[in-house]
C-alpha cells in the first residue's frame, strides 16, 4: 500500500482505510523466540509505514522474509499446529508489510486449522482488524463478533470491535466497549494490553473526541502515569 499520495482525516484513516495497528501477544509467555522477534519487526514496519520511512520498510521486510523461512523450516518452532501457526505468522508480516488482501486470504486458510478458542481468536481478531483497515467496516464488526465469541475477555479484539463498530455507524455500542475498561480498573495497568493500546495505537487516541468514555479513559491513564513518574522521581 503506498501512503506517499494519501490524505489522512480526523478518524486516522485514508480514504476509508485505517493505514497501521499494533500487534500484541495477550499471554506473556505464549511467543516463541522467532514468533516474538516477528511481532517486533511488525510492529517496527507499522511505525516505519506510519513515517515513510522507506529505509526503515525495505530493512525489515528484509528482515521478516528470513525469520518467517526460519519460522517454516523449523515447522513453526515445532509448533504443535504448525498448519495453523506457519500460516498465521506470515498473514501477519503481510499485514504489516501492507499486503492486506493476501493477509486476509491467508489467514482464512489459517483458520480452517483453528483447533482451539485461542486459535479462532487470534484469527478472528487478525481478520476483523484488516477489514477494518480496508474500510471493510461491516465485514469487521462479523470477524470481531466471530472473535468475542472465542474469547469475551479479549482486549485486543474488543478494541478492535470497538473501531469496527465506530466505523460501521454504532457509536454507543462502540463506547460501550470503553466503558466496560473503566469499570475494571484491573485492566489498566503499567504493563497491560490497554495500555500498551492507549500509549502506542493513534487510531484509538483519534477517537477520543466522539467515544466519551475512551475520553475519560485516556485522562484516567494521563493521570496514573503523571503518578507514576512523580513517584519515580522522589
Amino acid at each position: 500500500m503506498s501512503q506517499s499520495s494519501m490524505n489522512q482525516n480526523m478518524f486516522g484513516q485514508t480514504n476509508g482505510q485505517i493505514s497501521s495497528t499494533i500487534v500484541t501477544a495477550s499471554i506473556v509467555n505464549e511467543l516463541s523466540p522467532i514468533e516474538a522477534a516477528i511481532m517486533d519487526c511488525c510492529n517496527t514496519l507499522h511505525e516505519a509505514h506510519d513515517r515513510r520511512d522507506q529505509l526503515t520498510i525495505r530493512e525489515i521486510n528484509t528482515q521478516l522474509e528470513k525469520l518467517l523461512d526460519r519460522y517454516d523450516e523449523s515447522d513453526g518452532e515445532d509448533h504443535p499446529n504448525p498448519a495453523w501457526a506457519r500460516a498465521n505468522q506470515r498473514a501477519l508480516a503481510l499485514s504489516a508489510m501492507g499486503k492486506i488482501d493476501q493477509a486476509i486470504r491467508l489467514e482464512l486458510t489459517a483458520l480452517k486449522y483453528a483447533d482451539t478458542p485461542r486459535r479462532k481468536e487470534i484469527s478472528f481478531g487478525n481478520l476483523a482488524d484488516r477489514c477494518l483497515r480496508l474500510g471493510e467496516a461491516d465485514r469487521a464488526v462479523e470477524f470481531f463478533l466471530d472473535a468475542i465469541n472465542a474469547n469475551p475477555e479479549s482486549v485486543p479484539v474488543l478494541i478492535t470491535g470497538a473501531h469496527s463498530l465506530f466505523e460501521a455507524g454504532y457509536i454507543e455500542q462502540a463506547d460501550a466497549i470503553f466503558e466496560t475498561f473503566l469499570n475494571n480498573p484491573s485492566l489498566l495497568t503499567p504493563t497491560s494490553e490497554l495500555g500498551a493500546y492507549l500509549d502506542c495505537d493513534i487510531r484509538t487516541r483519534n477517537l477520543c473526541e466522539h467515544l466519551p468514555s475512551l475520553a475519560i479513559l485516556y485522562t484516567r491513564w494521563i493521570s496514573m502515569n503523571a503518578f507514576s513518574s512523580k513517584g519515580d522521581q522522589q
